[in-house]
């Protein structure tokens, strides 16, 4: 993690060709920039191709998986939500 506060999450994700993230959600509204190589993720019923300087930006609790399509690194941003709003999310955590 190369940032962490009470409010922002700033992550450097490296991932080897093939490489896969199952689908999963954040709590906090998120953006992927890839650095080098090409991603590939999925949400919904829509199908987003990244590579370097693209920038994709999620709204929180939307579900997705990430695939390396080449050895890949990205950061990935999370506006984390604050405590009042946690609460009143429907769905908790990473990964559901």
């Amino acid at each position: 993690m190369l940032l962490k506060t009470d409010d922002l999450r700033i992550v450097l994700v490296v991932m080897q060709a093939g490489a896969m993230m199952e689908e999963h959600h954040s709590d906090g509204r998120i953006s992927i920039q890839v650095l080098s190589g090409a991603i590939r993720t999925r949400m919904q019923d829509q199908v987003v191709d990244l590579t370097p300087g693209r920038l994709l930006a999620l709204d929180r609790s939307i579900k997705h998986d990430v695939e390396a399509r080449e050895d890949s690194a990205f950061l990935l941003t999370i506006a984390w939500p604050s405590d009042q709003e946690l609460i009143g999310l429907k769905h908790r955590g990473y990964g559901s």
